[in-house]
């Protein structure tokens, strides 16, 4: 075997020694440099998919902005290394396609093995198609964090968590007696809220019911923001209320006030008595009352704003 190298000497084996020992190097190095391209291309395209932008950014934006930051901080020869992360539009998008199947997989490996709960609900996308949301929560693993260190629990005044007997209060008491419990502020600001006059809060409720009609239903939202574009108005949807957010009442009512021609119209079209209401004078009177005089949003959009509070 290599009877043509029996007469070589030993020089020339150092040096083919040598001349391996570099392809190696270099194999190696190329390897590294690949695997390191590839990582970055993930990184950037789980950034991307975070923020919610157009895949091309990666390619257009992202990648030349940091060869520029890093030939102006290391030099060329570094700024060059990152030529190699591919980032093209349809690489980021199969980057993301990949990054949403391995936590998938991942999401469905830890429910395999542990107990869960699900809340469904359905939601609209920004074209208004319903879609199925689910929410899971579980129980991988115990911390060993031990309740008598927990000094206080805030909830809501439901009686799942307030009460004294079965709720989670009285759960958590066992294991911790001396905790304090308190009644969060943003539940106890919307219960004083709602002390309002009854013929208020007939036509808040009349209000609150014509959004849900509207809203609830993919096709009325869609429909009615349709409507809104043909009689060139400035919005063209409708605000949902959330009782525990009782600050945005006042740009719920004002919204309203602003689309009361589209909403009556959209009534009338769909055979709903309540169109009625949005043409009449002491309702929208009242209505504008409402939003201007009783609830200043622009004093009172931030409660923890004490410069807007006077």
């Amino acid at each position: 075997m290599h009877s043509e190298h029996v007469h070589k000497s030993e020089e020339f084996f150092k040096r083919k020694l040598e001349e391996f020992d570099n392809q190696t190097k270099s194999l190696k190095k190329l390897v590294s440099v690949s695997s390191n391209a590839l990582l970055a291309s993930y990184k950037v395209s789980y950034r991307i998919a975070k923020c919610k932008k157009p895949h091309n950014i990666g390619e257009t934006l992202v990648l030349p902005a940091a060869i520029d930051m890093v030939e102006a901080m290391f030099g060329e020869s570094y700024a060059k290394q990152l030529q190699q992360i591919p980032l093209a539009d349809n690489t980021v998008a199969r980057r993301i396609d990949d990054i949403s199947e391995d936590l998938c997989d991942q999401l469905v490996s830890r429910l395999r093995n542990c107990k869960f709960a699900i809340q469904v609900d359905e939601g609209a996308d920004i074209n208004k198609n319903a879609h199925l949301i689910a929410y899971v929560r579980y129980a991988e693993e115990k911390n060993n964090i031990e309740w008598i260190n927990c000094v206080g629990l805030c909830t809501d005044g439901a009686q799942s968590m307030s009460g004294n007997k079965s709720g989670l209060q009285a759960l958590v008491k066992n294991r911790a007696p001396e905790i304090i419990w308190t009644h969060c502020m943003l539940h106890r600001s919307a219960l004083v809220s709602k002390n309002m006059s009854p013929e208020l809060n007939d036509i808040f409720a009349q209000i609150t019911k014509v959004i849900n009609y509207i809203k609830h239903s993919p096709l009325r939202a869609k429909l009615f923001a349709k409507l809104c574009e043909d009689m060139d108005s400035k919005y063209t949807s409708l605000l949902y209320y959330c009782e525990v957010r009782w600050l945005s009442r006042a740009k719920v009512i004002r919204r309203v006030f602003e689309l009361k021609d589209q909403v009556a119209d959209f009534l009338d079209e769909n055979d709903i008595e309540d169109a009625k209401l949005f043409r009449d004078d002491d309702f929208i009177y009242i209505v504008i009352s409402f939003a201007l005089k009783t609830l200043h949003p622009e004093k009172t959009t931030n409660i923890f704003g004490n410069k807007k509070l006077k």
